[in-house]
């Protein structure tokens, strides 16, 4: 789940055009074989992937181009030395398409939301409550709104967040000559407001069907139970919550008394609560889990299928319903169809070339390593299963750290682990150490998805929104990973 910037240079309308073409492509023919088993669609989707990635060029940037950079070395080795090549690449290439497919099918929610009232008042909303209820706010609402919006929550709340906090600062810094106080405070609630929206989005990972850690750690790891671990992933994220707010309060408290001895304390300018808006958002949630539902029930698919195929038809209704109203209403929606297909698709290629190669580089990786005689190495079989859990979910937020995607190393040794059976590991605590982990780098890592797309929408260098910021949160965090895993393990 890593989204990258779209390239800065524009692309021609028939580069838009081209790549659309070829993610409908992929994404059809994902569907085709997830729900009709048709295995030549999923051929044809894979080819419509590796043409993405050649026809696709403008609108990818360094990052882009280093992954396909490895993502060719992994496949010329493999070439080289295995003499089962044409089976391991089509593997990788299925897995890569499937990835695809989900970061846009699932992304048309956003879509569906940007342009949605009862999403910007929400947001309003939890941007403008009381400073002792903020935190907690928008660490509940950012949490929510990404399982449905995922990283456009970011987009929706970042800027919002710094309009609010720069208004307040304008109200007050005419009237007091103390300007400077002014900007310490206004740097003070945006840091705090910032934080509370990077930890509580982070998280979803931890749980939500609508993310591809979810989706993915099941499919590259033999026997892992998708309920349980989502289950222990909801738990934790709680007392995660419980951490951070704590974390926040006292910090919090520190500067309270530094303003109130100034009289700096900000007054509260909360605004009415958008019982319509939360409505009317809580409807499309409950919509879409229903459909999904259905869909599950029907097709005996996993609920992460069921999402891919129901998304794009809440989207679709969802917009209708935004322009209904409109003397032509229909006309507006296919107009704003068009501008999805021939602009958010592409424009959000770069995120699906992403995820789909740092995804087809782990299965690779792990097909070209000798997993017997690198365990025989690492004296694997001597350290004790909890030692492996805590190893595993440090190595992925660290390797993030010296900006190697998150994606790539769960799949990495996902795959790896899951030709060590004689470990003896569980592999649904296995999932879910890769998956806390892949969290910790959400929160901790400025090559994160999270500290990207915040970086790029309200220009806080990303070193400062995952070490300064949340530096020791994220310590506190892998402490709380420890000791929850260590019980599970005794259970």
């Amino acid at each position: 789940m890593d989204p990258t910037e779209a390239s800065q240079q524009p692309a021609q309308p028939e580069n838009n055009q081209i790549v659309a073409f070829c993610l409908l492509v992929v994404c059809g023919g994902v569907l085709a074989k997830l729900y009709l088993d048709l295995h030549l669609a999923g051929s044809v989707a894979s080819m419509a992937l590796v043409a993405f990635a050649v026809l696709g060029r403008p609108f990818f940037r360094f990052r882009e181009f280093f992954l396909l950079s490895l993502a060719v070395a992994l496949t010329l080795t493999a070439i080289a030395t295995r003499p089962d090549v044409v089976p391991m690449v089509a593997r990788a290439l299925d897995r890569a398409a499937f990835l695809a497919a989900f970061m846009i099918l699932l992304a048309l929610l956003r879509d569906g939301a940007v342009t949605s009232p009862s999403v910007l008042a929400v947001g309003r909303y939890l941007t403008r409550q009381p400073p002792g209820r903020r935190y907690a706010a928008l660490q509940t609402g950012g949490h929510f709104l990404g399982v449905i919006l995922n990283f456009g929550c970011l987009s929706l709340l970042g800027p919002l967040i710094q309009r609010g906090v720069r208004a307040s600062d304008e109200e007050t810094g005419g009237a007091d000559p103390n300007q400077a106080m002014n900007r310490k405070v206004a740097a003070i609630r945006e840091q705090r407001q910032i934080t509370a929206l990077s930890r509580g989005f982070s998280w979803i990972v931890a749980w939500s069907p609508t993310t591809i850690s979810q989706a993915f750690v099941p499919l590259v790891l033999v026997g892992v139970q998708p309920l349980r671990m989502a289950a222990m992933g909801a738990g934790i994220t709680l007392i995660f919550f419980l951490a951070g707010w704590l974390e926040d309060r006292v910090r919090g408290r520190r500067i309270r008394a530094e303003l109130s001895e100034l009289g700096q304390l900000p007054l509260p300018n909360p605004l009415p609560f958008p019982k319509a808006g939360f409505l009317r958002f809580g409807l499309v949630c409950a919509v879409l889990a229903v459909l999904s539902t259905v869909v599950v029930i029907w097709s005996g698919s996993a609920i992460v299928p069921a999402l891919m195929l129901t998304a794009p038809l809440v989207t679709v209704v969802w917009i209708w319903l935004q322009n209904r109203t409109l003397e032509d209403g229909w006309q507006a929606t296919l107009k704003r169809g068009q501008e999805i297909v021939t602009g958010s698709i592409p424009n959000s290629s770069p995120e699906a070339l992403t995820l789909s190669v740092a995804g087809y580089s782990g299965i690779m990786a792990a097909g070209l390593t000798d997993a017997e005689a690198l365990a025989a190495w690492v004296g694997l079989d001597a350290i004790p299963p909890l030692a492996i859990y805590l190893a595993t979910t440090a190595i992925v937020p660290l390797a993030s750290n010296l900006a190697i995607p998150a994606m790539l190393v769960v799949t990495f040794l996902g795959s790896l682990f899951s030709t060590l059976p004689q470990l003896n590991l569980d592999p649904t605590l296995l999932g879910f150490s890769l998956i806390i982990g892949w969290g910790l780098n959400l929160v901790g890592s400025p090559f994160s998805a999270t500290s990207l797309v915040l970086a790029r929408v309200t220009g806080i260098p990303g070193t400062t929104l995952s070490w300064r910021w949340n530096g020791l949160y994220s310590l506190i965090s892998f402490g709380i990973s420890a000791i929850f895993l260590a019980v599970l393990t005794s259970l």
